[in-house]
This record gives structure tokens, sequence and C-alpha cells, in this order.
């Protein structure tokens, strides 16, 4: 290949799709121990949250591209067959057990060196002392919940998430989505350590896994396991531009250098366009670097969960609308557990954007398949 390439931003926003596995109507492909290996290597996992307006943001992200599943099944995946595990990738996240080499980097250089050089680390870290007390706990008694730890004090909680970190304890389970931990050699299988220049360069490959074509701004914050600065990300892309594994490339009608993996361009002109209508978690991979979607889809979205009510312009829980690979409107939602009630709050479409026929029928259906995953009996428009 010579020369820089060229792609026009079309292409560039259908292959993003595709590695996002958004590219199809939602469930037309099932949810398999197969298919969700191949999203979490794709994408760079799942973003777990605690917030439950609708549902967990792991299931609905599932849930956009797969359709209803069931979710004893998931977990069996998750939990006994380990087809993934829970560790921080773009913040905690549930990963493919690939990465691990990846993961037992970082725990192996915890802390990173950024949260070392913060004022908050001397408050947050914890003494020998508890972080022994609690290990022994775990070895003793585990699988454990946090609350089985009795007397837990703030620091011993402290103490326990700081282990996961390091990998000296693992998430074993979830009750009620509540975290089990365990020793990490019960939970982990055996795997290598990457070295330290592959785990750097995870910041690039995961990132072009999961966006396709994408300048550093994209890809900035997308995977953070990693923690790296920006002279440290520019060795990382000049290393990889030297042995080949990505080539820069243009993108007609945007400014600066543009990247991507040689094989990804090679299948660019055979990708279907992307099909279908389906709502998006606020936490979905497709949006853990925002600028990436107001640049290429001219959608400006910011989480309004922690906006005081009276500035929020969409809603507390607003969940974008995907339209044919386009983001073309949101909608908030909230789900009233004890009447069996999916409340749509509001719905406001892209100015600019006219729908159609089988727009409306499509989104309709996507509310109606949401409030069957969620167990709602009645929708409240």
């Amino acid at each position: 290949m010579t020369g820089t390439p060229k792609v026009d931003r079309e292409e560039v926003t259908r292959l993003w799709m595709h590695r996002q596995g958004l590219a199809a109507p939602r469930g037309e492909t099932k949810l398999t121990a197969d298919s969700l290996a191949s999203l979490l290597e794709a994408t760079g996992g799942l973003q777990v949250d605690s917030i439950n307006v609708v549902d967990r943001a792991h299931l609905l992200t599932l849930w956009s591209r797969f359709g209803s599943f069931d979710r004893a099944s998931l977990d069996r995946l998750l939990y006994h067959d380990r087809v993934a595990y829970e560790y921080w990738g773009h913040e905690a996240s549930i990963l493919p057990i690939s990465f691990l080499p990846l993961s037992r980097r970082r725990m192996r250089d915890f802390p990173p060196p950024r949260w070392q050089a913060n004022s908050w680390w001397d408050r947050y870290q914890t003494s020998t002392a508890s972080r022994r007390r609690v290990l022994r706990r775990v070895r003793e008694d585990g699988p454990l919940e946090s609350l089985d730890i009795e007397p837990l004090d703030d620091e011993d909680k402290r103490s326990l998430k700081l282990l996961w970190h390091g990998g000296r304890v693992a998430v074993s389970g979830r009750r009620h989505f509540r975290i089990v931990y365990d020793l990490a050699e019960r939970v982990y299988p055996a795997t290598p350590t990457a070295g330290r220049a592959e785990y750097e360069d995870s910041w690039l490959s995961v990132g072009l896994s999961g966006n396709g074509i994408a300048s550093e701004r994209h890809l900035t914050g997308f995977w953070t396991a990693p923690e790296l600065y920006a002279p440290e990300r520019a060795l990382v892309l000049e290393r990889n531009l030297r042995r080949g594994s990505i080539v820069e490339v243009r993108v007609e009608g945007l400014r600066g250098r543009w990247f991507a993996r040689p094989e990804d361009l090679d299948g660019l002109a055979r990708l279907e366009p992307p099909r279908g209508t389906t709502l998006l978690s606020p936490f979905d991979s497709l949006l853990w670097q925002r600028k990436r979607a107001e640049e290429l889809l001219g959608f400006r979205y910011r989480v309004e969960i922690y906006v005081p009510e009276h500035q929020r312009e969409f809603g507390y829980y607003a969940m974008p609308i995907l339209h044919d690979g386009r983001l073309v409107g949101r909608l908030d939602p909230k789900l009233h557990r004890g009447q069996n009630l999916l409340e749509i709050k509001s719905l406001r479409l892209e100015d600019g954007f006219e729908g159609g026929r089988r727009f409306d029928l499509e989104l309709r259906q996507s509310i109606e398949d949401l409030a069957a995953f969620v167990g709602a009996s009645d929708i409240r428009q």
C-alpha cells in the first residue's frame, strides 16, 4: 500500500458500527459463548455501572445488540464458564478472558503512576494491616460479599477494592448485582503476564478494534486500563506505525492524523450499510468517547445523571436512538418495578431527522422489546 490511504466519512462510520456489533438489526445474532466473546474482544468489553433506572448498563448494552436473552445463561457464561471476567478496562468492565494477560500487567504494576501522583491517593490507600486482615478473611471464608466481612469499616472496604485492583482477589460472581469476591487464584485461569510494551500498546489495539478508524483524540479515554500521557501515546503510535501493525489514513473532510489496522482497510469496501433501530445505554461502548459521536455523527451527548434536574435537557437516563448507523434522537425511560410499568418520560428526535413509517415501527418495536426484557407488562408514553 503506497502513499496515505484516503477514506470518506461514511466508510469510517460504517466500519465503526460493524466493530461495535451495531450494523445488523437487534436480535439477528443470538447471545452465545462465541458471540459474547467476539463482541467483548471487538469492543473492549462491557462497562459495569450500578445505576438501575431501567436495567444494569452491561445488560442493556447486550440487549441493544442481541435482543432479549436469558439472564441466568449470561451469568453461567460469565461466572461459571469464565468466558469473561470483571476488571478495569474502560472503567470497571466485563472483559473477554483473552484480555487477562493485559490485566495481569496492570495488577502487577498497580497502582498506576498517575494515581500515585494525585493527592487523593494518599487518602484512598490503606494500611498493610487492613489489607492483610481482609485477605485473610477471604482466604479462610471466601467466596464472600463485602457485606459478609463484618465488621468492615471504610478502610477495609477500600482494602477489598485495592486488593481487586492489585489482582489478589477477583470477582467470582454476583448476587443481586452485589459483588462476590474470592482469591484470584481460585477465579482466574493460569495465564502469562503481558509485557509492559504490549500492555501500553493495548491502548491503541483495543481502541482501534472498537472504533475501526480513529484519530488520537478519539482513542484517548476509550480504553483506560493503561493510563498514558500524551508523550507515551505518541511513542505507542510511532512504534506501531514502524512495525506496520497500523497505518495512517486521511479522512475526507476531517483534519488531523487518523489511524487504522491494515486488515480493516482491506475489507472496508465489502462492509454492508448498517441496518435497524435500537436503543443504547448511556454507558454503551459506542459512546465511551463522546467527542467521536459528535464529530462523526453530529450527535452531542452528555450523561445527565449527575446534572441537577432543572438543568437537564433530555432527562436523567436519556437513551440514544440508533437508526441505520445514525444517532437520531433520545428517549428518557424509567422502569416502575412495583407497577410492571415502563414509562417513557420524553422522546426527542434530532433536528432535521424526519423518520418515516419504518423508523416509527422499529422505534415502537424497540420500546416494546425493552419493556419485555426488563419485565414491564405496560408502557406509558
